[in-house]
Parts: structure tokens; sequence; C-alpha cells
């Protein structure tokens, strides 16, 4: 027993974590469980029911507005054509009308004032600096870098509860740029931005 334990103060040496212990609990927190669990009607055969979900697909391209990006790679358990058209069709449908949180809007809006005021504050050091023009860009986005994981991980951590109890989103693709969730519990939807 150490002496720390001995005379009850908490052992910090158990709390360390490493650099890369840190980035794989960060990586985690961010990690979207992707699948499909809504019916889906098949243009090919018209079978209506689950489709059958053969894992995701990464896609760099995302729309703006309106326009959907399914991950999911998703067949017909009848026939086994692809259902991303007839996936795209029903996440607009399911999430077009659902809202942001409000704690995902004040994450936003706080982000925005902050970098408004970094913005402002590296304005007035350059200028009573005696024109050192070229620290704007260091005041600026240092402080903004560092403080994005902070916020991704804010944005994230709403995912972690549900009207139901038990939280168990699983992501269903974007619409726009909006990342769009439904708890596979209770099948409420979510809808998120960072």
């Amino acid at each position: 027993m150490s002496a720390a334990a001995a005379k009850g103060c908490p052992d910090w040496k158990g709390y360390r974590m490493s650099l890369k212990e840190r980035a794989e609990k960060y990586r985690q927190s961010l990690e979207h469980k992707h699948g499909w669990e809504v019916e889906l009607e098949c243009g090919q055969c018209g079978y209506r029911g689950m489709p059958t979900y053969t894992g995701w697909t990464p896609k760099y391209a995302t729309g703006f507005g309106k326009s959907p990006t399914i991950f999911a790679v998703l067949k017909c358990a009848r026939c086994g054509s692809d259902l991303e058209a007839e996936a795209s069709s029903k996440l607009v449908k399911m999430f077009s009308e659902v809202e942001i949180p409000h704690a995902n809007r004040r994450i936003l809006v706080s982000f925005m004032v902050y970098a408004l005021a970094m913005a402002v504050v590296a304005v007035l050091v350059a200028i009573f600096a005696g024109g050192l023009w070229w620290l704007v860009p260091l005041l600026l986005l240092t402080p903004s870098c560092m403080l994005i994981p902070l916020f991704n991980k804010r944005v994230a951590s709403i995912r972690a509860t549900c009207e139901c109890g038990d939280a168990d989103y699983i992501f269903m693709g974007m619409l726009g740029r909006a990342y769009c969730f439904r708890c596979s519990n209770c099948g409420r939807l979510l809808k998120l931005r960072d």
C-alpha cells in the first residue's frame, strides 16, 4: 500500500493515461454505431421489410440542404438489390422535420461567440503590438484548434442520453451536414450538427 493510500488520499498513478490512451478514448467517444433498423421497400421486387445490413462504407462527399448521404450498405432481403436510393428517400422523410436539440445549438453558438471573441482579441493585439499582423492567424487559430476536440466531444455526449433511459443510437446517415441517429430501443430520432 502506498503512503498516499494509507493516508486516505487518492492514488493519482491509477488515473494517469498516456497520450495514446487518451486519443483512443476520445476516438471511441466520437465513434458512430452504424446500422439500419427501419423497413424499406425494394424498387426491384416490391418486397417491404427490413433490409440486409452488410456493413458501411465511408463517403467523403456530403451534400448540403436536404440531400442525404447513406453510409450503410443495404441489400434487399429477397432479391439482393442495392437499396441506397430507397434508404436516401426514407432518411429525408424521417429526418427533414426533426429539429436540432437546443443543447446542440447552444454548443454551436458558444463556439461561434468564442471564435469571434478570439478574432477581436487577435486584431487588438496586432494593432497594439505595432502592426504585427502575422500574429493574427496564430492568436486566432491556436486556441480555436485546441477547443475543437472539446467541442466535438460535447456534441457527441448528447447521444449518451435518451428519453427511454437506455440510449442506443444507431447512425443512419447525414441529411445535408446534420448527422441522423435513431435510438434502437425506443425509436427516438436525433439530428446533430458539429
